[in-house]
C-alpha cells in the first residue's frame, strides 16, 4: 500500500517541476521570437528560424503558439514584462484612485521597451489578416481598459464623453505618438514623459461633455 502512495507523491511533486520548465521554455521561445521579429520583421521570420535561434525543436516552438500568437506574446512581454499579460495591471498596478502622473512614466517605459516589436506588429497587420485582427482586438481592449481605469479612479466624465476621453489618452500614450516624437522629432525619452504627463493632466481637466 505504501508503494503506490509514494509513486503518487513523486508524480505530484514532478508535475510542478515540469510545468515550471515548460513556462521557462515558452518564455525563452517568446523572447527569441520577439528579437527576430524586431530585427527581421514578421514576414522575414519563420518558425524554423525561431527554433534554430532558440536552440529548440520546431515542435517546441509550435507548442508555444502559432506565429501570430508568438507575435502578440512577444509584444506583451516587451510592454508589460509578461507574455501572458492581458491588461495594464502588470505594468501600472491595479486600477483604482491612481495618480496618473505615476502611471504615465510606467506606461511610457513599457512603450519604449516594446517599440521595435510594435513596429513589426504594425507592418505585419498591414499584410496579414490574422495579425490585423489581433491588433484590432488589442485596440478595443485597451480602450475599454482605459475607460475602466478612469471609472475606478473617479475621473470619468459624462457617459457620452468617457469613450472620447479614453481615445485621447490612448493616443497620448500610444506607440505611434512615442515613435513620432522620439524617433522622428528627436525628443529624449524624458521629454516625452514630461509632455505625456502634462497632456494627460490637461485632458483630465478639459471638462469633457
Amino acid at each position: 500500500m505504501t508503494v503506490p502512495d509514494a509513486e503518487g507523491a513523486r508524480r505530484r511533486y514532478e508535475s510542478p517541476v515540469r510545468e515550471a520548465r515548460a513556462r521557462r521554455t515558452r518564455a525563452h521561445v517568446v523572447a527569441t521570437a520577439g528579437k527576430l521579429f524586431a530585427a527581421r520583421g514578421y514576414a522575414g521570420t519563420s518558425m524554423r528560424q525561431i527554433a534554430a535561434e532558440a536552440g529548440v525543436s520546431l515542435e517546441t516552438v509550435t507548442q508555444a503558439g502559432r506565429k501570430p500568437e508568438l507575435l502578440i506574446a512577444a509584444f506583451r512581454d516587451g510592454f508589460a514584462g509578461d507574455p501572458d499579460a492581458v491588461d495594464l495591471d502588470a505594468l501600472a498596478g491595479p486600477p483604482g484612485p491612481a495618480d496618473w502622473t505615476a502611471v504615465v512614466p510606467r506606461v511610457a517605459e513599457g512603450v519604449r521597451r516594446s517599440l521595435p516589436i510594435w513596429r513589426a506588429f504594425t507592418t505585419a497587420a498591414a499584410a496579414d489578416p490574422a495579425v490585423a485582427a489581433v491588433r484590432a482586438e488589442l485596440a478595443v481592449a485597451r480602450r475599454a481598459e482605459i475607460v475602466g481605469r478612469l471609472e475606478a479612479a473617479g475621473l470619468a466624465p459624462a457617459a457620452g464623453a468617457i469613450g472620447r476621453l479614453a481615445d485621447a489618452l490612448g493616443l497620448i500614450l500610444s506607440h505611434e505618438a512615442y515613435d513620432h516624437l522620439t524617433a522622428v522629432c528627436g525628443w529624449a525619452h524624458e521629454q516625452y514623459v514630461a509632455w505625456a504627463v502634462m497632456a494627460v493632466q490637461a485632458q483630465l481637466t478639459l471638462g469633457w461633455e
